[in-house]
């Protein structure tokens, strides 16, 4: 009886996930479908949304890579994210240790000027934005483009950081000058692998959005060499006709290395996080 009650209050969780993964799994579905189909197979209203393609079109893939030259694109969205989130994580991590284990006075200061960047719409900076990269010649740059993002990236991973860092016991600190260890020791060797989970999650917040941003790409890039892998999908929007088939395969393309990286990386990214659940 005890087995078949706890099976019974069970059943609700299991009918939630089993919806929620539906809802996960359609739109994967159907851009791996749609990918393989061209326009007249995608919005027939005789067939399903999921049905499987009349025939495999590969050349949706080969317009992808020919056309759009993905290749590129996947390069260069990957630098700009990986420089980005290297960046931001250096200096997030160098304020936050300021802010949450050094005594000054200005720190309050320094973390509300932060908190006031994450409040300021992106939008209504474009126009000085243009107005500077311009007088700078900074068009078509891979270090404007990374400088762009740090600097919108990091209001929101200092803000992490330095709360992960306020929890963090500030006897060991002085245990660690006690024993000789300078600011410079303090932070990388000691507080560092302590704040781990949140620089887990700062980096994977700003390697996304870079990633996935089209706004700046639009603003500041316009020679095709250096198109992103959103740049890159719209090759394929006309003004009269739009390519949806090799759209889809270029989103399946660009979703590829998001899933290595998960891979790769998976269980330092949960290990961290399970850390700071049991250490909170």
């Amino acid at each position: 009886m005890n087995k078949k009650l706890a099976k019974l209050k069970s059943l609700p969780v299991y009918i939630l996930a089993s919806i929620w993964a539906v809802i996960t799994l359609y739109p994967i579905l159907f851009t791996i479908f749609s990918s393989f189909k061209n326009n007249d197979e995608i919005f027939s209203s005789s067939t399903s949304a999921l049905m499987l393609p009349t025939s495999l079109r590969f050349e949706n893939y080969v317009d992808a890579f020919t056309k759009a030259n993905m290749l590129k694109c996947l390069f260069n969205s990957v630098v700009i994210s990986g420089f980005s989130t290297l960046l931001v994580l250096l200096l997030a991590s160098m304020v936050s240790f300021v802010i949450a284990r050094l005594s000054y006075k200005i720190n309050n200061i320094i973390l509300i000027y932060f908190t006031l960047g994450v409040m300021i719409p992106i939008h209504t900076t474009l126009v000085p934005l243009l107005k500077i990269v311009n007088s700078l010649h900074g068009q078509n740059s891979y270090v404007m483009m990374v400088i762009l993002y740090t600097a919108f990236n990091l209001p929101i991973a200092i803000l992490l950081i330095t709360g992960h860092m306020k929890g963090i016991t500030k006897s060991m600190d002085e245990s660690a000058i006690i024993d000789g260890c300078g600011p410079i020791r303090l932070y990388g060797n000691i507080i560092m692998p302590l704040t781990m989970p949140a620089l887990s999650t700062a980096g994977i917040l700003t390697f996304l959005f870079v990633y996935n941003d089209l706004l700046f790409g639009v603003l500041f890039i316009s020679k095709k060499s250096m198109y992103t892998i959103t740049l890159g999908i719209l090759t394929f929007v006309g003004s009269k006709v739009t390519e949806y088939g090799p759209i889809f395969a270029s989103i399946i393309i660009s979703i590829i290395p998001m899933v290595i990286i998960y891979l790769m990386f998976q269980e330092k990214v949960e290990g961290g996080l399970a850390a700071g659940a049991v250490k909170g």
